[in-house]
């Protein structure tokens, strides 16, 4: 409903051909998962957040697509979609998410990222983690001794399994926790 006003607020203004939407969260949100509430920890709740883009000049939009993409990936694509050319632009991290917009290949994307909650909180642990397409491995940097989440997203999307203490998954557990 308040999208829908902002869209219609828009239109009305007779702005609707030249602007650009985007709808987007910082972070996710916990809303009684695992007993949780706000956005502190590194589970996929907290993580993921919505984003939909629309572009009244058209050529993109009405795509649903599985590569991971970041909040820094905004600036550099918002820059593109204004004509900015890249030469031109700011030095800015991320990655214009124009070709997924336009439905080109994903091949040599992003395959894994790194997420942090290092915020001093009394309550809420400091951690780091690694998520790929398949795994999330998480460490709480501040326990003694370190505590370890490993979570197999394609065969436990929920992440209520954690693995990180089973022998078979050891290596994957390794390689995450180098990175």
């Amino acid at each position: 409903a308040a999208v829908g006003r902002i869209v219609n607020a828009i239109d009305k203004a007779g702005l609707k051909e030249n602007t650009l939407i985007v709808f987007t969260s910082d972070n996710g949100m916990f809303f009684g998962e695992r007993g949780l509430s706000d956005c502190w920890l590194l589970y996929e709740e907290s993580l993921r957040v919505p984003l939909l883009l629309y572009d009244p000049r058209g050529g993109i939009g009405g795509v649903v697509r599985d590569e991971m993409v970041l909040n820094l990936d905004l600036a550099p694509t918002l820059l593109a979609l204004a004509g900015i050319e890249k030469g031109k632009r700011p030095p800015v991290d991320g990655r214009s998410m124009i070709p997924l917009l336009r439905e080109e290949s994903g091949e040599g994307w992003r395959e894994d990222f790194l997420c942090e909650h290092l915020f001093e909180h009394a309550k809420i642990p400091r951690s780091e983690g690694v998520r790929t397409r398949r795994w999330k491995y998480i460490r709480y940097i501040d326990q003694v001794p370190v505590r370890e989440e490993l979570y197999d997203l394609q065969e436990d999307p929920f992440e209520l399994k954690n693995l990180a203490d089973v022998g078979q998954h050891a290596d994957v557990k390794q390689q995450l926790a180098a990175e």
